[in-house]
C-alpha cells in the first residue's frame, strides 16, 4: 500500500517558494519605497523577504516526519528495518541532482564572474557536509550555498534508520527529546562564545528542533492524521504562521549580531511553528489538491537546488533591476521561471530515470515518482 499525501506536495513547494523570496526579496523596507512601494506594503514585502529563510525548517519538520512515518510503517509490516535499502532509496533520490549540480557550479566558476568553488568547498559539500564548511569557512561564492541543508538532512538520514530499527515508540520519543535538549545546549552554547549568525544557521546541532518535532509528529499520529475543523485548520495554520514571523521579525535569530535569549527562544518559535503550518495542511484525503501545485511540490528538491541559478540567470537577463518597481518585479518573475523550467527538465530526464530504480527498493511505496 502507498503512503502518499499530495498536500504535503503542496506544503513542500510553498516552502520552497518563501525561500525564493528570501533570495529575491530584499529585507529593508527602504529598498521598496525607493521603487515607489506604500511604506505599509514596503514593510510586508521586507518582512516576507526576511521570514522565507525558515522554509528550509519547514523542509526539516516534513523530511522527518514522513521518514519517520514510512520507517514506522516498513518496521509493522516487516518486522524490523532494511537499512541497507533504505540507504540505497536515499542516495538514488538525493545524489543524482545533487552532485551533478556540484560539477555544474564547478564548470560554472569559468563562465559566471564571482562565482568561485575552492577545493576545500567542494570537498566538505562532496562529502555532504557543506554546512561545516559554512560554519567554520563562511558561505561559498557559488550557487551551491543552498545545499548546506541538504547536508543536514543527509546527516540525519545516516543515522535515523539504525536509531528505529532498534528502539521502541516510547525510545523514539525519548530520543525527540533528547535532540530538543541538544539543540537548546548548543545554542546557549554558541550564543555565550558569541558565535556569528551562519555559524548558528547552519550548525547540524542548532537545527534538531525542526527534526526533533517531526518525529514526535510521526509517533504521536501514528499513522492517523488530525481530524479538525476548518475554523481549528484555519486558526492552526495562523499559529504556525506567526510562529515563523515571531522568529524573523521579534527573535531576529538571522541578524547579526545574535544573543542567547533570541536563540534559544526564537528556533523554537520556528520549528513550532512549521510543525503547526504540517499539521494544519495534513488532511485525511477528503479534499482535492491543485495539479499543477502538487507537481511543483513533485519537483521542489530541484527547486531548490537551482534557484539560485536562477536568480543568476535573472541578474543578467534583466538590465537596470533597481529602475523601477516594474523591472525589479521582472526580475524575480524570470528567476522563477528559470527555477522552474531547470527543475522540470532535472526531474524528467536526470531524476526519473533513478526515481523508477528507488521503488524497486522500497517496502512501503510513497508518492508516485518518488
Amino acid at each position: 500500500m502507498r503512503f502518499y499525501h499530495p498536500e504535503l506536495d503542496v506544503l513542500r513547494f510553498f516552502a520552497f517558494l518563501i525561500v525564493f523570496l528570501h533570495h529575491a526579496f530584499p529585507h529593508e523596507p527602504s529598498f521598496w519605497t525607493k521603487l515607489g512601494v506604500p511604506w505599509v506594503l514596503a514593510g510586508l514585502l521586507a518582512g516576507i523577504g526576511a521570514t522565507g529563510a525558515f522554509g528550509v525548517s519547514l523542509f526539516f519538520v516534513l523530511s522527518s516526519y514522513l521518514i519517520t512515518e514510512l520507517l514506522l510503517r516498513e518496521k509493522d509490516l516487516i518486522g524490523t528495518l532494511d537499512v541497507r535499502s533504505f540507504y540505497i532509496r536515499r542516495m538514488l533520490r538525493i545524489w543524482p541532482l545533487y552532485f551533478a549540480f556540484l560539477a555544474l557550479a564547478v564548470v560554472l566558476q569559468w563562465i559566471a564572474p564571482g562565482q568561485h568553488v575552492t577545493w576545500r568547498a567542494g570537498l566538505w559539500f562532496s562529502l555532504l557536509a557543506g554546512n561545516w564548511f559554512i560554519v567554520f569557512h563562511g558561505f561559498p561564492s557559488s550557487v551551491i550555498f543552498p545545499l548546506w541543508s541538504v547536508s543536514i538532512e543527509e546527516q540525519f538520514y545516516i543515522t535515523w534508520p539504525t536509531v528505529v530499527r532498534r528502539v521502541t515508540e516510547t525510545g523514539l520519543l525519548i530520543c525527540a527529546g533528547l535532540l530538543l535538549a541538544t539543540a537548546s545546549l548548543a545554542r546557549v552554547y554558541l550564543g555565550h562564545m558569541h558565535a556569528g549568525e551562519s555559524d548558528v544557521w547552519c550548525n547540524t546541532f542548532v537545527q534538531l528542533d525542526p527534526i526533533a518535532l517531526g518525529i514526535l509528529l510521526a509517533v504521536l499520529l501514528k499513522g492517523e492524521v488530525p481530524r479538525l475543523s476548518k475554523l481549528a485548520r484555519g486558526a492552526t495554520l495562523i499559529a504556525g504562521v506567526t510562529g515563523l514571523v515571531l522568529g524573523s521579525l521579534y527573535f531576529g535569530i538571522k541578524d547579526d549580531p545574535i544573543t542567547t535569549t533570541r536563540i534559544v527562544l526564537g528556533y523554537p518559535s520556528i520549528a513550532i511553528g512549521g510543525t503547526l503550518v504540517l499539521l494544519a495542511v495534513l488532511h485525511n484525503g477528503g479534499g482535492k489538491s491543485n495539479r499543477i501545485l502538487v507537481y511543483l511540490g513533485r519537483i521542489s528538491y530541484g527547486l531548490y537546488v537551482f534557484h539560485v541559478l536562477g536568480l543568476l540567470i535573472s541578474d543578467y537577463s534583466v538590465h537596470d533591476q533597481t529602475a523601477s518597481l516594474l523591472r525589479y518585479t521582472l526580475r524575480v518573475l524570470v528567476a522563477l521561471a528559470a527555477t522552474i523550467a531547470m527543475a522540470a527538465i532535472s526531474y524528467r530526464w536526470l531524476e526519473t530515470p533513478f526515481l523508477g530504480l528507488k521503488e524497486r527498493f522500497a517496502h512501503v511505496l510513497s508518492r508516485p515518482g518518488g
